[in-house]
């Protein structure tokens, strides 16, 4: 039996957990939309695990059909004509990897792993992720050999699929599904199918995704964090 460990990524609005895989994101091999993403750490955050996560984000969305456009804080700093670049279809998404000393000045849940701007009726474009809690879900459920310690791997895997979906937070209708990445509670189970490759969106949301990045984003910015409780 999988023991579930209470970690929940996302939103205020909270569905149980239900058992069932997810099928993985029917999508074109090639994709042809494109978002443009900042990501930033702070203080603590490992650089590289940071750039070997990214790898693994860009592998889940172009599963979906999406190739995801990295830029630094720096390059959007100094040019920020990329944040409207020709490539990506609903430009302008951030993600700030977040260290203990400032998650601990949020009003987070404790055992939350990110978390997403948005309301009900508005997508935002900043996610979070909390870089202390993705260590310790790493170590306590996956860390299986003192190799895959030493290789940070596991942090690597944690780290991409919560920005993963939190990212997907700002691009899904509000909420969460029943199975697959967007779930709001994971278990061993799902964390073993994150080491192969198999933690993804479905392919209904993978279509969702494509949808939403052919149209308009909200001109607003939603203020509210979607956060686990």
């Amino acid at each position: 039996m999988n023991r579930p460990f209470p970690t929940q990524i996302g939103c205020l609005v909270l569905v149980v957990g239900l058992t069932g895989l997810a099928q993985p994101a029917a999508a074109d091999p090639t994709p042809t939309l494109a978002i443009v993403l900042q990501v930033s750490g702070h203080g603590s955050v490992p650089p590289h695990i940071v750039t070997r996560a990214k790898t693994e984000v860009t592998r889940i969305y172009r599963d979906t059909g999406v190739t995801v456009v990295w830029i630094d804080a720096a390059s959007s700093a100094s040019g920020p004509d990329l944040l409207q670049s020709p490539a990506a279809s609903n430009p302008g998404f951030a993600l700030v990897i977040l260290p203990r000393e400032m998650t601990t000045q949020l009003t987070v849940a404790t055992e939350a792993l990110g978390g997403a701007a948005g309301t009900p009726e508005h997508r935002g474009r900043m996610a979070y992720v909390f870089y202390h809690r993705v260590e310790y879900i790493a170590r306590a459920y996956l860390n299986t050999s003192r190799k895959r310690a030493t290789d940070n791997i596991d942090n690597v895997i944690v780290l991409a699929h919560a920005m993963a979906h939190e990212i997907g937070h700002l691009l899904l209708p509000y909420g969460h599904s029943a199975t697959g990445l967007m779930r709001a509670k994971w278990d061993e189970k799902d964390l073993r199918l994150a080491v192969h490759g198999q933690l993804n969106f479905t392919a209904e949301e993978a279509e969702l995704i494509r949808t939403r990045l052919l149209t308009p984003l909200d001109s607003e910015s939603a203020n509210t964090v979607q956060q686990a409780r």
